[in-house]
């Protein structure tokens, strides 16, 4: 008699822990266009929209544009598959970038946004990893002021 309650628990359990994850899906808030600060790296980045998908400036010392080091855009594998936000992440120039993707959350007390930025280096974003390269969560902090400004050379 006992199994019945411990089962339905786990039944609930699941349930709940399959709508957290639902609340993860990536799909464009209007909240995704802002400054952006990562919580373990000196990583700043102004995110707008760029073209088909979205671009993020590396703001320098807080204050000055530097070049676009993130482009992802929303897009969808397969048939079978989840639409995903996927891009590239070069963070120094001559270094090989990261195959990213982004996915982002409303914290659990209906605050503000946050992004994670998950990758690999390589040219595709391989999701099955158990540890990534590179991975950031990063916080809102206000407008983006820096523009995506095309490269030049």
């Amino acid at each position: 008699m006992r199994a019945i309650p411990f089962t339905a628990a786990m039944v609930a359990a699941f349930c709940v822990a399959g709508m957290a994850l639902a609340e993860t899906k990536p799909t464009a808030p209007p909240e995704l266009t802002g400054r952006w600060v990562a919580q373990k790296r000196n990583l700043v980045l102004d995110i707008s929209r760029c073209g088909a998908g979205w671009c993020g400036v590396e703001v320098r010392d807080g204050r000055t544009c530097g070049p676009i080091a993130l482009r992802f855009e929303l897009v969808q594998p397969s048939a079978n598959a989840e639409r995903e936000l996927i891009g590239r992440l070069e963070l120094a120039a001559g270094t090989q970038p990261y195959a990213v993707e982004v996915t982002f959350f409303e914290t659990s007390d209906g605050g503000q946004f946050k992004l994670i930025i998950s990758g690999n280096s390589g040219d595709r974003f391989e999701p099955w990893r158990r540890t990534f390269a590179f991975r950031e969560l990063l916080a809102r902090s206000g407008d983006a002021v820096c523009p995506p400004l095309p490269k030049v050379s």
